[in-house]
């Protein structure tokens, strides 16, 4: 496929937590076929796949990180106030391996989504600290601290847009692919934690809308069986991904066709007016 086609097309990555491994099936997939995507907008796990694509990292490398992170690895013990832990070893796990990035640094444009816990707004991060941006689209409310950026303060993207392809459409994508994670079988929470997790799963299943546009695509991984915060089936989760996405091949190329043509200068001039906006 050429340069201008693959510029059409966006992904759009659902929060999931360690599901998220599922979204680097996905993406090799798409890969594999040519299929690289022009656009990536993430939320929550989503963001942490899609960063880390976006700025060069190997597939296979990205998933062995995701196999090494864990949860009490990347956040330290608050005194409660506004949440029981912070996550700001997220932000230095992602320096680590990343750099000191800017968003807009980003080879391929990249864009993330939070949730102002102040007005309820969604806030799409598309300039600034990459690190910040990512603690803010992970930071689950009432687990972590609120993230403070540019005066806002910001949590999980999951209670506003949890795949974000009206995202994708103000960048200038002309085909927008999301992958949504799905939602977990509810249980009977044991500890606080368990509390919250339910209660944003809930949000969370509100906000998992389904694609309404004519170039817009909903995939669904079967991931019912996996649990958020069982990080040991990234090899089955990253194989549920990659079949998805083979699955849904050629609808997505029948979709760039059906499109029609764009110029790359088009759909650059699209992107930089959005960018600045």
């Amino acid at each position: 496929m050429d340069e201008v086609s693959q510029k059409m097309l966006g992904l759009a990555l659902g929060g999931g937590a360690y599901r998220g491994v599922a979204h680097l099936g996905v993406l090799k997939a798409f890969e594999e076929e040519g299929l690289k995507p022009g656009f990536l907008s993430g939320t929550s796990s989503g963001g942490l796949a899609a960063a880390f694509y976006a700025f060069g990292m190997p597939l296979e490398e990205i998933r062995d990180l995701a196999d090494k992170l864990h949860w009490l690895r990347v956040s330290t013990f608050n005194v409660p106030k506004l949440g029981l832990l912070n996550n700001s070893e997220l932000g230095r796990f992602v320096e680590k391996h990343l750099g000191s990035k800017n968003i807009e640094e980003s080879p391929i444009p990249l864009a993330l989504v939070a949730s102002d816990i102040s007005t309820g707004e969604k806030v799409i991060l598309k300039t600034g600290s990459l690190s910040q941006a990512l603690m803010a689209t992970t930071c689950i409310p009432g687990v972590f601290s609120p993230v403070q950026v540019g005066g806002r303060m910001l949590v999980d993207g999951a209670l506003v847009e949890n795949v974000p392809l009206t995202v994708l459409k103000e960048m200038g994508a002309s085909v927008r692919v999301g992958v949504s994670l799905g939602s977990e079988s509810y249980r009977k929470p044991e500890n606080l934690i368990q509390v919250i997790i339910n209660a944003i799963n809930i949000a969370t299943d509100q906000t998992n809308l389904a694609s309404d546009g004519k170039f817009d695509l909903m995939l669904k991984p079967e991931l019912q069986t996996y649990g958020f915060l069982d990080n040991g089936n990234s090899l089955k989760l990253f194989a549920e991904g990659y079949r998805s996405a083979m699955m849904a091949l050629e609808k997505v190329r029948s979709m760039i066709d059906a499109a029609g043509p764009s110029s790359l200068e088009q759909v650059e001039a699209k992107f930089l007016k959005w960018l600045r906006g």
